[in-house]
């Protein structure tokens, strides 16, 4: 669904054989053929009424994380990708991560 990545962190959001979503997060340098510092399941999927905006968001003790993918419409569309994490007191942190196109490997894993 996703994966995605900048200077500290490699994100990976899909959906497993049951229909559950799943966020892993990797603290670089490790890579993907290593275990995930974090693996969150039982994610759910907002989409806007438009479709432009879709987020997969994760909830972990007072902690939300959330993925979110927005994509511009017109002649120069593009994407971005945006990594959010809040907690229950509205403090939170926001990335700006880039598209990852998925090494070959990644398809058997």
């Amino acid at each position: 669904m996703i994966l995605c990545h900048n200077a500290d962190y490699t994100v990976r959001v899909d959906e497993l054989c049951d229909g559950q979503i799943r966020y892993q997060c990797w603290h670089k340098p490790k890579t993907l053929l290593e275990p995930p510092n974090l693996v969150l399941d039982n994610g759910c999927i907002r989409q806007s009424p438009k479709k432009d905006k879709t987020e997969y968001v994760f909830a972990w003790d007072e902690w939300v994380y959330t993925v979110e993918r927005i994509v511009s419409r017109g002649k120069f569309a593009s994407t971005h990708i945006f990594l959010e994490v809040s907690n229950t007191e509205n403090q939170r942190s926001t990335w700006k991560m880039e598209d990852l196109t998925p090494p070959k490997y990644l398809q058997f894993l």
